[in-house]
């Protein structure tokens, strides 16, 4: 309780219930509306929107607007069944929310702190019965950590969804089982982590003593006059459910043990009135689902690396458009997308839904309708350009930390875009690997140091095309150490690791290349070997070929082929359905790395025995020696990628 009494409040505004409408709403009643004309906003939305279903090939959509707690716009765009010809209902069509569930979990839980039963900054093991998270409990994980995606837990994609509705409403008994191991202390990297809100459902189960959908349904949605949205559909509802596509084909219904971070469908017009509730401070018809104190503190930033740097609110994620401060977060499951913007100063918000995968067009959208319809406001942060030195050591390269840093799952990210980051002439350039976007420079800046907290870094700024510097920000962010350990570019959710040399793309591809390259030479090996002991090629007199050395490696490659193909026919056969459940034959495949370790150490052993062996050319133990090196670095291979053992 004592964190709330220094939390920042936005001022409440007079309650308007939300009105669903095919139409721009009435003017409000209100004045100081710098809108002189709705229709002209529902145009642009109109325009906006249609262009982007063209583009994306979107079957349809349902949008939302809401301004000082009155809906200002809300429609459907085509079709939630297309088989059927059935067209989207702004009030009727379900769409699932994704990611936005967040926001709803963080809600209730909040209420609880608002009685008094938790604290935001009580550590999340007092609330665990039976069983404590993993790794290091110092410092410990806080609610506030769980809250913020700052708990520093690894994330799951697979075995992530459950086979049942029932299995998903006991995700609870689950989640000690398949919580994401900590790959940092708490409080230092933002990294989104559905497990981690899936948590903080099992805690409002445990203090509602109700199941985490029917809790939700009985202090959120029922208040708030949010009747078709549920965390749990029943059979009616699911026909409500506008039917998901992805590359075009139907998908079914997936159920999910981070229920509570993902699991949410809801319409349109009850999404408006969580935005007006959330504009004014929680108040509803039927009073307050939490007070403005409570609820303006979803709005706050709780978590950044540096002030310039967009930082994490409680579920959502902060940015500034034209000075305007923009509160976000979106939703993607396999055949939906979804986004909510809201405006906290402004007392706008803006929410859309799509039942097709990765309609990702909510950045846009949020800067052109910030740039049309609200004034442009002075940047928050002043930094000013930096005399110091740009330091060596932030050059090299950087993945995306939203993978798997400690199981099987992390060779997803093996092919993943990278940037990389070097410095010369002043300034500092990041490019991508792969290409597909335009490098950028970048120049040393500096803030109030007193703003800056506990984290250590550099922060740059950067510069456009035409040498103007731009407001946007970028910081590497250092360990105790003082080694750069991360890149946060622009906002928080775009955090970086910072990578070992032998970890950069080209350098994986080189060394998977050498692997190859060592396995030919093995079979090589094996096959001039065979022929000099047969006497069909010349050789020095009384000397051999050690074939049993050449025959070992290649069947340690042999057996590494076979894994890769496994795993390859494994996700190609598989795919989607590996989220669900990976079964014991995949799992088996990794018994084969084990075996490949064995023949290795085994290729170890019969070298050292034949060194003295006279019959056998010192030059040709030299060349085993070297295959026998390289057999023993594609062991360490496996290990870093965690491919050695079951790590699942």
């Amino acid at each position: 309780m004592i964190f709330f009494t220094a939390a920042l409040s936005v001022p409440a505004v007079s309650y308007c219930a939300a009105r669903g409408a095919a139409a721009p709403a009435a003017r409000s009643a209100q004045g100081n509306d710098p809108w002189r004309d709705k229709a002209e906003f529902a145009s642009f939305i109109d325009g906006f929107i249609d262009g982007e279903i063209r583009r994306g090939n979107i079957p349809g959509m349902a949008f939302a607007a809401v301004r000082g707690g009155e809906t200002i716009y809300l429609k459907g765009y085509g079709f939630s069944d297309i088989a059927a010809g059935r067209a989207v209902s702004p009030d009727a069509t379900l769409f699932r929310a994704g990611q936005i569930s967040t926001v709803v979990t963080a809600m209730a839980l909040l209420q609880l702190v608002e009685r008094g039963r938790l604290s935001l900054d009580e550590e999340v093991n007092a609330h665990l019965r039976r069983w404590r998270l993993p790794g290091a409990s110092s410092p410990p994980v806080t609610l506030r950590h769980l809250l913020t995606h700052t708990g520093g837990f690894d994330d799951k994609k697979l075995e992530i969804c459950a086979p049942t509705s029932d299995d998903e409403r006991d995700y609870a008994v689950r989640l000690r089982k398949i919580i994401g191991a900590r790959y940092a202390p708490p409080g230092v990297y933002h990294n989104f982590s559905g497990l981690g809100y899936a948590l903080v459902g099992a805690i409002v189960e445990r203090y509602s003593r109700q199941n985490f959908a029917a809790a939700i349904e009985r202090h959120i949605f029922t208040p708030l006059g949010m009747k078709s949205s549920t965390f749990a559909p029943n059979d009616s509802q699911k026909k409500l459910l506008a039917t998901g596509y992805s590359g075009g084909n139907a998908v079914d219904y997936s159920y999910r043990y981070d229920m509570p971070a993902t699991g949410m469908s809801a319409t349109a017009s009850d999404m408006g009135r969580l935005i007006a509730a959330a504009l004014d401070g929680g108040l509803s018809r039927r009073g307050r689902v939490l007070q403005p104190l409570y609820l303006n503190s979803m709005f706050r930033r709780h978590f950044s690396p540096n002030p310039a740097i967009w930082g994490a609110g409680l579920a959502y994620e902060e940015r500034f458009i034209g000075g305007t401060r923009v509160m976000w977060i979106k939703g993607f499951l396999p055949g939906y997308s979804a986004y909510l913007m809201i405006l906290p100063d402004e007392n706008f918000g803006l929410f859309y839904a799509a039942n097709a995968d990765r309609v990702d067009f909510g950045d846009s959208l949020s800067e052109a309708v910030a740039g049309r319809f609200f004034k442009k406001r002075v940047s928050p942060i002043e930094t000013r350009t930096s005399s110091e030195p740009i330091p060596e050591d932030i050059a090299g390269y950087y993945r995306r930390n939203g993978i798997s840093h400690n199981t099987a799952e992390k060779l997803m990210s093996m092919l993943d875009d990278q940037l990389k980051v070097s410095a010369s002439g002043g300034y500092v350039s990041v490019t991508h690997i792969k290409g597909g976007y335009p490098a950028s420079r970048w120049v040393r800046a500096e803030t109030d140091k007193r703003l800056l907290g506990a984290f250590k870094g550099e922060l740059f700024r950067r510069v456009d095309d035409n040498g103007e510097e731009a407001e946007e920000y970028m910081f590497f962010q250092r360990d105790e150490e003082d080694k750069v350990r991360a890149l946060v570019m622009a906002g928080v959710s775009d955090t970086y690791d910072r990578l070992e040399p032998y970890e950069a793309y080209y350098d994986q591809l080189a060394v998977m290349a050498g692997f190859a390259a060592a396995a030919m030479f093995s079979l090589l090996g094996l096959l001039v070997g065979m022929r000099v002991n047969r006497g069909i090629m010349q050789w020095n007199s009384e000397i051999q070929s050690a074939v049993e050395l050449w025959a070992i490696a290649v069947i340690f490659w042999g057996v590494q082929a076979l894994f890769i193909a496994g795993i390859a026919i494994s996700a190609r056969l598989l795919g989607s359905e590996l989220a669900a459940f990976i079964p014991y034959q995949v799992k088996a495949l990794f018994l084969i790395p084990m075996a490949g370790g064995i023949l290795s150490a085994w290729f170890w052993f019969r070298w050292f025995s034949n060194l003295p062996a006279p019959e056998y050319h010192p030059a040709e133990k030299l060349l085993l020696m070297g295959v026998a090196l390289v057999c023993t670095a594609y062991m360490f291979f496996l290990a870093d990628w965690r491919l050695l053992g079951f790590m699942f």
